[in-house]
């Protein structure tokens, strides 16, 4: 264009600088719009008057229940051998605190980590384990309020249940400490025949929210045992994730019809021996049999007078252990003591079983006997 040209050029807009303050106007405006939107997906999820609400079917929230990877025969089998835990357990921590404990399953049931975290008191007392050789870490939870009475009937009281605000100090765990491993060995024992797992401590927490053993969604198996002790009923809780029992419990399914022959088997495997009874002083008493008299003889006994014993009864020694039919076995002598041979176990009713046979304790004190 000709700058003689009578149109005049216009120069660009300027440019407003950007607003840093917002007005009360505009504040209003935004949430309006807000209330509106939210509104407008309301009523789109809500069917009108008269229409038909299986178009609207699609805009429904649904929750689907989450697959347990525990299958119900499977925990049918874990919660038999947990009650075989639980019976061992029972008696071994009779026999430690010196007094009854009684225990029974509270619960078996597959929840996901999260939800087990979110039911935990506050505080508790966790104990971390790691399971040789299964994968993962195991959680026993220990309530303070039972952990203490367990403390307490350690340190000779009289299992006394605290206060609700006590906690379990560095001492206190220490003593707890002793009781949490032989509960976890107990657990381990109880799968003995068919893994080796050889338990570890890893350490302990008194708060649920700084657990991260394991992911929120982890399927983990919790056994629940409500424990009496004296006056004080508390619940004790195992947590497994499943990742860790995998290996247990397809040797538990693989193994069942094995198990099955086991028990009808003519022969019964000997028991397990538990080593906290080893020092236990128990009465052993021995009884030669009934010796008949005429009662006319009978009525001139006086002390002093022998009664003959045929050597035959000499065989037929009972041995009665804590009033209990034990052992049958021949009376003698060895190293110039009276001493009975046991020759042989019997029963509940006194007679020998037809599936166990026993022969002498010893080669070598069947030597030194004698007769008398």
């Amino acid at each position: 264009m000709h700058p003689s040209s009578n149109t005049a050029v216009q120069d660009p807009p300027a440019v407003a600088p950007p607003r840093e303050i917002v007005s009360q106007s505009e504040i209003e405006q935004l949430l309006a719009g807000v209330a509106g939107a939210a509104d407008l997906q309301a009523a789109s999820s809500t069917p009108a008057a008269g229409g038909d609400p299986s178009e609207y079917d699609y805009l429904r929230r649904h929750e689907f229940p989450r697959l347990s990877l525990f299958p119900p025969a499977e925990l049918r089998r874990l919660r038999e051998r947990h009650e075989e835990f639980i019976g061992a357990l029972t008696a071994r921590l009779s026999t430690h605190l010196g007094m009854e404990v009684g225990l029974q399953m509270s619960k078996l049931e597959a929840v996901p980590f999260q939800k087990f975290a979110e039911s935990l008191t506050d505080p508790t007392y966790l104990t971390m384990l790691k399971l040789e050789p299964l994968v993962g870490i195991g959680l026993l939870d220990i309530p303070p309020r039972l952990g203490l009475c367990i403390v307490d009937r350690e340190m000779g009281g009289v299992a006394r249940a605290p206060d609700e605000s006590s906690q379990i100090g560095k001492l206190e765990a220490r003593l707890l400490s002793l009781v949490v491993a032989m509960i976890v060995n107990e657990w381990c024992g109880t799968w003995a025949d068919l893994m080796e797992v050889r338990p570890t401590v890893l350490g302990t927490e008194s708060n649920s929210r700084f657990l991260r053993t394991a992911r929120p969604g982890t399927s983990m198996l919790v056994v629940g045992l409500e424990v009496r002790l004296g006056e004080m009923v508390e619940q004790m809780q195992f947590a497994f994730p499943h990742p860790m029992l995998e290996p247990l419990t397809t040797k538990l399914n693989a193994g069942l019809g094995s198990r099955e022959k086991q028990e009808t088997a003519t022969r019964v495997a000997p028991p397990r021996w538990n080593a906290l009874f080893d020092e236990m002083t128990v009465e052993v008493k021995a009884f030669l049999p009934d010796i008949e008299l005429p009662a006319g003889k009978l009525a001139c006994l006086k002390p002093g007078d022998v009664l003959p014993i045929s050597p035959e009864l000499m065989t037929h020694v009972r041995l009665r252990v804590a009033d209990h039919p034990g052992f049958a076995g021949t009376l003698g002598a060895s190293h110039q003591r009276r001493a009975v041979r046991i020759d042989r176990a019997l029963g509940a009713s006194g007679e020998p079983p037809q599936d166990i046979s026993c022969s002498p304790p010893g080669q070598s004190d069947g030597q030194e006997m004698s007769r008398a």
